[in-house]
């Protein structure tokens, strides 16, 4: 009976091993796509900001300068 508990727990922590190995390779692999995405979520935001930011401090009009 013993054994059989001593087993099948080998047999689910080894399992378990290999889905954390897996898991592992799995986020190095698609690591670099998921960079390139944020990166360019983030830039998008950036041009965004700098736009709006552009827009409302610009003047309405021009005219004289004052002395």
């Amino acid at each position: 009976m013993m054994k059989n508990i001593f087993n099948i727990m080998s047999a689910a922590s080894f399992a378990g091993v290999l889905f954390m190995i897996s898991m592992l390779v799995y986020v190095n692999i698609t690591k670099a796509g998921r960079e390139e995405r944020n990166k360019q979520y983030i830039q998008s935001i950036v041009d965004k900001a700098v736009l709006e930011q552009i827009v409302e401090r610009m003047p309405l009009q021009t005219g004289k300068v004052a002395k």
